[in-house]
């Protein structure tokens, strides 16, 4: 189980489990596709995931690291090095 990390926009991410972390795929009928990880990442209480996040493919990469770090800040699965 991969734990999903979505970035629609400045204002807007979510956070879901799949089976599976595919390259691309549609997801609520837009295209995205994996811009970081999987990664493994523990979290505070010493348990152990696979993240993975995921862009609109229309955003670039210097988006994508924009919108990484804004939501970094409230989105604890982002929190790749602990």
């Amino acid at each position: 189980m991969y734990t999903i990390v979505i970035i629609w926009d400045s204002n807007n991410a979510e956070v879901t489990q799949w089976e599976e972390a595919p390259m691309v795929i549609t997801w609520k009928d837009r295209e995205i596709s994996l811009r970081a990880g999987p990664r493994e990442r523990v979290d505070q209480n010493g348990v152990t995931s696979k993240v993975a996040v995921y862009l609109p493919d229309e955003l670039t990469e210097e988006e994508f690291q924009e919108l990484f770090a804004l939501h970094e800040k409230n989105v604890p699965e982002l929190h790749l090095h602990a």
